[in-house]
């Protein structure tokens, strides 16, 4: 209890069996509540008790709606704009808000970002849509939300992996009026200053804030914001589409010697781009953390909520191969595709085993092959003049044999065209057949960027340690 306490809204131990459907009922209750994490302990002989007992009830709280002074502030704010815009976060697609942003959004042309690992917050076909802020995101949003007048924060904590700088752009509109709303208080003026904070359910504010905007609200400069935001987009998508490769950092050559060392290996970029030819619209997709799959933020879009499950903010390795055995067991009818390097895959591949017999639903799985924890051997080699150590992953192991020795299909791909072929027969084969699949796609070695580049200090020399101490690390 101790060790988690710092880490979770709520906590509660069960002190006798009787009391455990009562508790846990709370702990449950509290999550949703607070929109956080709660932990219950339970002590393992209580598993084994037979109690008699009637089950509590379930007291829903109604969502508030925000305070009425608030939603008039916004609403004159959002009302007065010359470049609004508006962020979508994870509180849109939890509160089936997507309508309700949408028909803010275009009452006043405003385009719309999403948050990290939120891109099904916004359909991704809108002409409005701008795609996702911050790591590894939509330089299309980047440069809409950097000209904001207002911004509309719906449903979000503004996390810093939403609002850090990204593509070496300081993006965040610092003199902009800032209006957060999230269901949670304690979250709202957390990570920047606010203008106005609304405590509320996203749906129910985006409603009350739409029937307060005044007849000419978004009329300014309308058209050629419009113009702006189609022309934006399309400039981000050119520069997309030609993005093979990582950029180094000055001082450091990792990349370019990657590229050198597998010449004929396709990029993770690359990989992104021949996935998301394959992805049917409707699928629901998972991604791990580390460096190949937080390099894909900027590639799927969604066209509904609840599409994108993502680890979020407490790094959970091994997170994205059993969140998409979840997502398939909720939804039999729908394909599923789930993403994970080899690093994160390997704290959850021993559900290989689960996940081949009979009565378990079909998925398809691609692991990212580069031989690497990426995510620390990025951090290393900034840190340490393109040194690492302890990030290198044995090179003799092949997932697609693993699978087949599994009894699931195991498949290998090394090129765009490869990847995108085997990727739609497999999720044919997912719908169709009720059969496994596993994609072994093999990448080079390039590292994207480092996860919190705003932390990338230079580490101090101890006392007793000379460079001459340091060895170059052997690899590409």
């Amino acid at each position: 209890m101790a060790v988690f306490k710092d880490m979770v809204a709520y906590q509660e131990e069960v002190l006798h069996p009787s009391r455990i459907a009562e508790v846990l009922n709370r702990v449950i209750l509290k999550a949703k509540r607070a929109s956080a994490p709660a932990q219950i302990n339970v002590p393992r002989d209580f598993f084994t008790q037979v109690i008699e007992i009637e089950l509590p009830p379930v007291v829903e709280f109604e969502l508030p709606g925000g305070g009425e002074g608030a939603i008039a502030e916004a609403a004159k704010l959002l009302s007065q704009a010359k470049f609004p815009v508006i962020l979508n976060g994870g509180g849109v697609v939890i509160g089936g808000a997507i309508a309700d942003s949408r028909a803010l959004a275009e009452r006043l042309d405003a385009p719309v970002c999403c948050g990290y690992q939120h891109n099904d917050a916004f359909p991704g076909s809108h002409p409005l849509f701008a795609g996702p802020l911050g790591y590894n995101g939509s330089k299309a949003a980047m440069t809409l939300v950097a000209k904001a007048d207002v911004v509309l924060a719906l449903g979000t904590r503004l996390n810093p992996f939403s609002t850090l700088p990204g593509y070496g752009i300081d993006y965040w509109p610092k003199k902009a009026d800032l209006i957060q709303v999230d269901i949670n208080p304690d979250r709202i003026g957390l990570t920047k200053p606010i203008t106005v904070g609304i405590v509320g359910e996203a749906g129910k504010v985006a409603r009350a804030i739409l029937e307060r905007l005044a007849p000419n609200a978004g009329d300014a400069d309308r058209a050629a914001r419009k113009a702006l935001i189609q022309k934006t987009k399309a400039d981000w998508a050119r520069e997309l589409a030609a993005m093979d490769h990582e950029v180094d950092d000055p001082g450091t050559t990792w990349n370019e010697r990657a590229r050198k060392a597998d010449p004929g290996k396709i990029t993770a970029r690359q990989a992104w781009r021949a996935i998301v030819a394959a992805l049917p619209k409707e699928a629901i997709v998972s991604t791990d953390i580390g460096n190949n799959c937080a390099i894909g933020n900027a590639y799927p879009t969604f066209e509904a909520g609840r599409k994108y499950l993502a680890p979020g903010m407490f790094g959970p390795c091994g997170y994205g191969f059993p969140a998409i055995l979840g997502a398939k067991i909720a939804q039999p009818k729908v394909p599923v595709v789930g993403f994970a390097g080899d690093g994160a895959f390997g704290i959850s591949m021993n559900e290989m085993t689960a996940c081949g017999r009979d009565g378990w639903p079909a998925i398809t799985m691609v692991v990212f092959h580069n031989y690497q924890w990426g995510a620390e051997k990025r951090n290393s080699t900034l840190w340490f003049d393109d040194n690492f150590v302890g990030t290198e992953l044995d090179r003799d192991v092949s997932y697609a044999d693993i699978a087949r020795a599994c009894g699931m299909e195991g498949v290998k791909a090394t090129s765009m065209d490869d990847l995108t072929a085997k990727l739609r027969t497999a999720v044919e084969a997912q719908m169709k057949e009720g059969k496994t699949t596993f994609i072994e796609v093999m990448t080079n070695q390039e590292l994207g960027e480092p996860f919190r580049r705003d932390a990338m200090k230079k580490p101090v020399i101890v006392a007793g340690i000379d460079r001459a101490d340091m060895r170059p690390q052997k690899g590409a």
